[in-house]
């Protein structure tokens, strides 16, 4: 007899994965862009999206070098995010 395997009706996990990550994406370009216009952490949105952010930045900036107003942590922060969300989301069983 073949077990079967237990599928949700809804794929929580893997909606938990994409969008959580994304989000964590999205607030990294928002946060991007906000620096390039100089708009710094006096606004409370930002000093938000701040501390969403900083937890996977500051890791990255403690290796990598600041070459003037271009970070390069942001886009190797980046990669390593879609690198790990794709990681993840192969490894959930489908329809989860």
């Amino acid at each position: 007899m073949v077990p079967v395997s237990f599928v949700l009706p809804f794929p929580i996990f893997t909606l938990l994965v994409s969008w959580g990550i994304g989000i964590i994406v999205v607030a990294m370009l928002i946060r991007a862009f906000a620096s390039w216009f100089g708009i710094d952490e006096r606004f409370a949105f930002i000093r938000f999206l701040a501390r969403l952010t900083d937890p996977f930045i500051m890791p990255v900036r403690r290796i990598l070098p600041r070459f003037g107003r271009f970070d390069i942590a942001f886009i190797v922060t980046w990669f390593m995010l879609n690198t790990l969300r794709i990681l993840l989301l192969q490894s959930i069983p489908p329809g989860w």
